[in-house]
Protein backbone atom coordinates (compact mmCIF):
# COMPACT_ATOMS: atom_id res chain seq x y z
CA UNK A 1 0.00 0.00 0.00
CA UNK A 2 1.39 3.38 -0.88
CA UNK A 3 0.21 6.83 0.36
CA UNK A 4 1.22 9.84 -1.24
CA UNK A 5 1.27 13.00 0.15
CA UNK A 6 0.54 16.12 -1.55
CA UNK A 7 2.96 19.02 -0.10
CA UNK A 8 1.06 22.27 -0.22
CA UNK A 9 3.55 25.05 -1.35
CA UNK A 10 2.36 28.36 0.54
CA UNK A 11 1.62 30.99 -2.24
CA UNK A 12 3.69 33.95 -1.83
CA UNK A 13 3.23 37.13 -2.54
CA UNK A 14 4.76 40.56 -2.93
CA UNK A 15 4.79 43.45 -0.46
CA UNK A 16 5.11 46.72 -0.41
CA UNK A 17 5.52 49.03 2.71
CA UNK A 18 6.75 52.14 3.76
CA UNK A 19 8.99 52.48 7.25
CA UNK A 20 6.64 55.16 8.39
CA UNK A 21 8.14 55.05 12.40
CA UNK A 22 11.42 55.87 11.75
CA UNK A 23 11.04 59.19 9.81
CA UNK A 24 12.73 62.41 11.48
CA UNK A 25 9.75 64.97 11.28
CA UNK A 26 11.80 67.89 11.53
CA UNK A 27 14.39 67.05 8.81
CA UNK A 28 10.73 66.08 6.88
CA UNK A 29 9.54 69.11 7.81
CA UNK A 30 12.54 71.27 6.28
CA UNK A 31 12.31 69.98 3.23
CA UNK A 32 8.57 70.30 2.81
CA UNK A 33 8.45 73.87 3.43
CA UNK A 34 11.72 74.00 0.57
CA UNK A 35 9.12 73.15 -1.55
CA UNK A 36 8.48 75.81 -4.38
CA UNK A 37 5.10 77.46 -4.10
CA UNK A 38 3.38 76.32 -6.81
CA UNK A 39 3.29 78.05 -10.08
CA UNK A 40 -0.10 79.53 -11.55
CA UNK A 41 -2.02 76.40 -13.00
CA UNK A 42 -4.76 76.94 -15.11
CA UNK A 43 -6.76 74.03 -13.59
CA UNK A 44 -6.67 72.02 -10.50
CA UNK A 45 -5.81 68.34 -11.50
CA UNK A 46 -2.73 70.34 -12.97
CA UNK A 47 -1.89 71.70 -8.89
CA UNK A 48 -3.34 68.15 -7.70
CA UNK A 49 -0.99 66.69 -9.96
CA UNK A 50 2.43 69.03 -9.11
CA UNK A 51 1.67 68.94 -5.21
CA UNK A 52 1.50 64.66 -5.84
CA UNK A 53 4.83 64.55 -7.52
CA UNK A 54 6.29 66.70 -5.14
CA UNK A 55 5.11 65.01 -2.11
CA UNK A 56 5.83 61.82 -3.29
CA UNK A 57 9.61 62.83 -3.75
CA UNK A 58 9.94 64.08 -0.41
CA UNK A 59 8.18 60.70 1.03
CA UNK A 60 10.24 58.80 -1.02
CA UNK A 61 13.61 60.55 0.28
CA UNK A 62 12.22 60.04 4.01
CA UNK A 63 10.95 56.99 4.08
CA UNK A 64 11.80 55.14 0.66
CA UNK A 65 9.50 52.05 -0.91
CA UNK A 66 10.22 48.41 0.20
CA UNK A 67 9.18 45.43 -1.00
CA UNK A 68 9.51 41.93 0.77
CA UNK A 69 8.28 38.43 -0.45
CA UNK A 70 5.76 37.10 1.95
CA UNK A 71 4.34 33.90 1.90
CA UNK A 72 0.99 33.09 3.13
CA UNK A 73 -1.03 30.09 4.95
CA UNK A 74 -4.05 29.66 3.72
CA UNK A 75 -6.69 30.23 6.32
CA UNK A 76 -9.59 27.77 7.95
CA UNK A 77 -13.01 28.47 5.93
CA UNK A 78 -14.52 28.82 9.51
CA UNK A 79 -11.94 31.77 10.32
CA UNK A 80 -14.35 35.12 9.60
CA UNK A 81 -12.66 38.53 9.60
CA UNK A 82 -14.93 39.07 12.84
CA UNK A 83 -12.31 36.47 14.39
CA UNK A 84 -9.58 38.14 12.47
CA UNK A 85 -10.28 41.37 14.62
CA UNK A 86 -10.84 39.74 17.77
CA UNK A 87 -7.54 38.07 17.83
CA UNK A 88 -5.95 41.29 16.71
CA UNK A 89 -7.91 43.05 19.43
CA UNK A 90 -5.91 40.19 21.71
CA UNK A 91 -2.47 41.25 20.67
CA UNK A 92 -3.04 44.90 21.01
CA UNK A 93 -4.70 44.48 24.66
CA UNK A 94 -1.91 41.81 25.46
CA UNK A 95 0.50 44.12 24.58
CA UNK A 96 -0.89 47.23 26.56
CA UNK A 97 -1.06 45.27 29.33
CA UNK A 98 2.29 44.05 29.78
CA UNK A 99 3.90 47.71 29.11
CA UNK A 100 1.10 48.26 32.27
CA UNK A 101 2.93 45.47 34.45
CA UNK A 102 6.10 46.27 33.81
CA UNK A 103 5.63 50.11 34.57
CA UNK A 104 4.01 48.65 37.86
CA UNK A 105 6.77 46.38 38.41
CA UNK A 106 9.63 49.25 38.30
CA UNK A 107 7.51 51.39 40.19
CA UNK A 108 6.75 48.78 43.09
CA UNK A 109 10.37 47.59 43.16
CA UNK A 110 11.50 51.59 43.06
CA UNK A 111 9.31 52.79 45.99
CA UNK A 112 10.36 49.78 48.06
CA UNK A 113 13.49 50.49 47.76
CA UNK A 114 13.02 54.29 48.34
CA UNK A 115 10.84 53.08 51.27
CA UNK A 116 13.77 51.13 53.01
CA UNK A 117 16.05 53.71 52.24
CA UNK A 118 14.14 56.76 53.80
CA UNK A 119 13.56 54.47 57.02
CA UNK A 120 17.01 53.73 57.87
CA UNK A 121 18.88 56.92 57.38
CA UNK A 122 21.24 56.36 60.57
CA UNK A 123 21.60 52.84 60.00
CA UNK A 124 24.57 52.31 57.81
CA UNK A 125 24.49 48.65 57.72
CA UNK A 126 21.53 48.49 56.26
CA UNK A 127 21.91 50.79 53.82
CA UNK A 128 25.24 49.25 52.45
CA UNK A 129 22.92 45.94 52.11
CA UNK A 130 19.91 47.60 49.89
CA UNK A 131 22.64 49.62 47.78
CA UNK A 132 24.59 45.84 47.90
CA UNK A 133 21.83 43.92 46.71
CA UNK A 134 20.50 46.35 44.04
CA UNK A 135 23.95 47.11 42.59
CA UNK A 136 24.91 42.91 43.54
CA UNK A 137 22.00 40.68 42.50
CA UNK A 138 22.61 37.24 43.98
CA UNK A 139 23.35 34.47 42.05
CA UNK A 140 21.23 31.65 41.50
CA UNK A 141 22.52 28.98 43.36
CA UNK A 142 22.90 25.42 42.12
CA UNK A 143 22.12 22.32 42.95
CA UNK A 144 25.96 20.08 43.23
CA UNK A 145 25.39 17.49 40.58
CA UNK A 146 26.93 13.82 41.88
CA UNK A 147 28.32 11.46 39.45
CA UNK A 148 25.55 8.91 40.14
CA UNK A 149 23.26 11.52 39.08
CA UNK A 150 25.14 11.87 35.80
CA UNK A 151 25.13 7.62 35.81
CA UNK A 152 21.61 7.37 36.04
CA UNK A 153 20.97 10.32 33.40
CA UNK A 154 23.09 8.58 30.82
CA UNK A 155 21.55 5.38 31.58
CA UNK A 156 18.07 6.39 31.48
CA UNK A 157 18.07 7.86 27.82
CA UNK A 158 20.63 4.88 26.47
CA UNK A 159 17.64 2.67 27.51
CA UNK A 160 14.99 4.67 26.07
CA UNK A 161 17.20 4.71 22.84
CA UNK A 162 17.28 0.88 22.77
CA UNK A 163 13.77 1.25 23.37
CA UNK A 164 13.21 2.88 20.19
CA UNK A 165 15.43 1.09 17.93
CA UNK A 166 13.64 -2.11 19.25
CA UNK A 167 10.51 -0.64 18.38
CA UNK A 168 11.27 0.50 14.97
CA UNK A 169 12.93 -2.65 13.78
CA UNK A 170 10.53 -5.10 14.41
CA UNK A 171 8.05 -5.55 11.45
CA UNK A 172 4.08 -4.04 12.78
CA UNK A 173 1.52 -6.36 11.71
CA UNK A 174 -0.87 -3.85 9.26
CA UNK A 175 -4.65 -5.96 9.37
CA UNK A 176 -6.23 -4.65 6.19
CA UNK A 177 -10.22 -4.68 6.22
CA UNK A 178 -11.80 -7.36 4.28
Amino acid sequence: MEFKLSHHIKPKRQIYFRNLKHIDTDIMTLDLQQIPPSAYFTTVSESVEYYNKTLSTVLDLHAPLKSRTVSFCRSAPWFTSELRSMKAAGRISLSEHQKTYSKSLKKARSQFYSDIISKNPGNSKQLFCTIDHLLKPQTPSHIDTTEEQCNNFVTFFRTKVATIRSLLSTPCAVSVPT
